[in-house]
């Protein structure tokens, strides 16, 4: 079950808003405090138990709001462009090793800590 809330920022804290539970009003000092409390009554109310319910946070920021969710655009897109590239590695690694290249080779042209010389007839 999902609860929509609205959050409004206040000089001491949140005045908070939850349309779906007959227009509940309270004020908390924290957001994880408020969701908490939501939880808890629309469990009651549901009947659902509490860890089914989730609280959707809709807070009020006009400016930071917008900007955190600029930043997390942002950072997804990096975190997938990040994907793509080492899968793009990987593959290059893998032509490089079918061409007979050695891991040594390999890690000069990635510029990246060549792995360690084994000396042969050590066991350890």
């Amino acid at each position: 079950m999902e609860i929509k809330a609205l959050f409004e920022r206040s000089a001491d804290g949140w005045l908070v808003a939850v349309p779906e539970l007959d227009n509940f009003v309270t004020t908390a000092k924290r957001l994880d405090k408020a969701t908490e409390v939501i939880k808890l009554l629309a469990s009651k109310r549901s009947g659902n138990p509490v860890c089914d319910i989730i609280v959707k946070v809709e807070a009020v920021m006009p400016g930071i709001i917008c900007d955190l969710e600029t930043a997390q655009t942002k950072m997804r897109t990096a975190l997938k462009m990040q994907e793509q590239a080492s899968a793009e590695i990987r593959d290059v690694v893998s032509r490089m090793r079918s061409e007979g290249l050695t891991m040594r080779d390999i890690a000069v042209l990635l510029g990246v800590t060549p792995p360690p010389i084994r000396k042969a007839g050590k066991n350890q």
